[in-house]
């Protein structure tokens, strides 16, 4: 990890400053690190690199895109159908027509079986 001059300078001041304020702090805190220094961070730990990022913000991008295709597309197709609904007005709909009446029935001795006898 490669930081700036001003990054640096900050980090010299601190430990300047924890120098002079708690010697016995700093000459622990400096034997940690040379202790761990051949010592990798965790995973979860580490910065990703450039080209991580650049491929995660494009895989980010895409995605948006793709949402965004769909949302359109299905937006378009519920104005199609409204649109359709609002010029068909009527025509939109089957017309129905009324079931034809059925003559009353007679039983096998000329009696209509609905009137009772």
């Amino acid at each position: 990890m490669s930081l700036n001059h001003r990054q640096l300078h900050r980090l010299h001041r601190i430990e300047s400053g924890l120098l002079r304020s708690d010697p016995q702090l700093a000459a622990m805190l400096a034997m940690f690190g040379r202790l761990s220094a051949s010592q990798q961070l965790p995973a979860w730990e580490q910065l990703a690199s450039r080209p991580d990022r650049i491929r995660q913000a494009a895989a980010l991008i895409v995605t948006a895109v793709t949402v965004l295709a769909t949302a359109i597309a299905h937006l378009l197709v519920a104005i199609r159908g409204l649109v359709s609904a609002v010029v068909m007005g009527d025509r939109a709909r089957p017309a129905t027509q009324p079931a034809p009446a059925s003559p009353p029935r007679d039983d096998r001795q000329g009696r209509n079986p609905a009137q009772g006898s």
